[in-house]
């Protein structure tokens, strides 16, 4: 019986060898969930972290870009008023140039029309010039011929 009570004392010894494990083990376990569910707490708070910089990142090249094309857009209304105006100013010098150039063609063909009739008074005066010198020539040889 002292066999029986050395195996049955070893088997008790055991089981509580056993128990001790398998509490030992279901601690461990517990620990690495309550370390797993620890890693997944900061990996979600990181991720929320880095999900609200990204989108505050998207706001500020949202308003960014936003502005950009403002600026362009504001640049090419410039522009197109420039440009205009530079037709306006064109426009007016052409019209400034057309002006000057009728006016000058005006005095032009006025001063030919002057110089013809000027031209044309000092033809008649020397025609009645001449036809006076041929009677005085015509009296002169008339008076000289017996």
């Amino acid at each position: 019986m002292a066999q029986h009570d050395d195996k049955s004392a070893q088997k008790q010894a055991t089981l509580r060898d056993f128990e001790r494990m398998v509490l030992a083990l279901r601690q461990e376990l517990e620990n690495a969930h309550v370390e797993a569910d620890a890693r997944l707490h900061k990996f979600v708070a990181d991720a929320k972290a880095d999900a609200v910089q990204l989108e505050a990142t998207v706001v500020a090249l949202r308003e960014e870009l936003e502005r950009a094309r403002a600026e362009r857009e504001n640049a090419v209304q410039q522009a197109i008023a420039a440009g205009h105006n530079d037709n306006q100013q064109l426009r007016a010098t052409v019209t400034a140039l057309r002006d000057a150039l009728e006016i000058a063609r005006i005095d032009k063909d006025n001063a030919v029309e002057k110089a013809v009739c000027t031209a044309n008074a000092e033809t008649a005066q020397l025609h009645g010039t001449i036809r006076a010198l041929r009677e005085q020539i015509e009296m002169l040889s008339a008076k000289t011929s017996p």
